[in-house]
Order: C-alpha cells, then sequence, then structure tokens
C-alpha cells in the first residue's frame, strides 16, 4: 500500500473536520466528496503520467460559494476556510505523491471498503466514516 496515498487521505479527514473525504467515483477512482456547508472544495485526482508510468496525485482548491453580497462573519468563515483548504493543498502538492497502477487499485479497494462499511452502519450517520 501506497503510505503517501494513505497519509494525504487520513490528513484530508483530519484537516476538514470529516467534512470533505475521499470516495470513490463513477469511474472507481477516489474523488472528494464533501458536505452541502463546505464553502471552499478540494480537488483531488490521480491522473497517468505517460512519460513515467506512474500515477499523479492532483489536488486543488476551489470556492464553491456562488457571487453576491455577504456580512462580514460570514466573509472571515470563507476566509478562514480558505487559508485551511490552502494549507491542505500545500502540504499534499509538496509531498510530491507518485503511485503504481497496482497501488492506486488497491488504494481504491480500501476507499470502496470503508464506503460499504459505512453504507451498512448508516448512511446518515456521517458523510465520511466512522
Amino acid at each position: 500500500m501506497n503510505e503517501k496515498l494513505l497519509w494525504a487521505k487520513r490528513l484530508i479527514e483530519e484537516k476538514t473536520e470529516g467534512k470533505q473525504c475521499l470516495q470513490i467515483g463513477w469511474d472507481d477512482m477516489p474523488v472528494v466528496r464533501m458536505t452541502d456547508d463546505c464553502m471552499v472544495g478540494l480537488y483531488f485526482s490521480l491522473k497517468l503520467n505517460r512519460c513515467s508510468g506512474l500515477y499523479d496525485c492532483l489536488v486543488k482548491g476551489y470556492i464553491r460559494t456562488c457571487g453576491g453580497y455577504n456580512p462580514g462573519a460570514r466573509m472571515k468563515d470563507l476566509t478562514e476556510e480558505c487559508s485551511r483548504i490552502a494549507d491542505l493543498v500545500l502540504q499534499i502538492e509538496k509531498a510530491e505523491i507518485h503511485a503504481t497502477g497496482e497501488e492506486v487499485q488497491e488504494f481504491c479497494t480500501l476507499i470502496k471498503k470503508e464506503m460499504e462499511q459505512t453504507d451498512e452502519k448508516d448512511q446518515n450517520n456521517k458523510l465520511c466514516g466512522g
């Protein structure tokens, strides 16, 4: 198992306080799922690098809120959330995560198992399991 991928997965859940987590998307690859109250989202993907033959971890942050006027408290919350996601993106980028096809498949299998366990417990209990 690729330890850096596991580290990134845990870090995302920890730094977002469980509001964002990796799950498996329609293409059987990891995607970030988040609660509706997140104003700043995290983009995470594993893309095949044709030169190296390894999967490169790509991570970005984006603002999910729509435009308009906001009171100071909401702007402060948005600024703090942007800062947290920016720090998270920088940490994962700095780690320079790469994985083989086998490691990616193993990682995705682990996430699928966690998703199934969460579904069995209670789908409405928590977004990111546990």
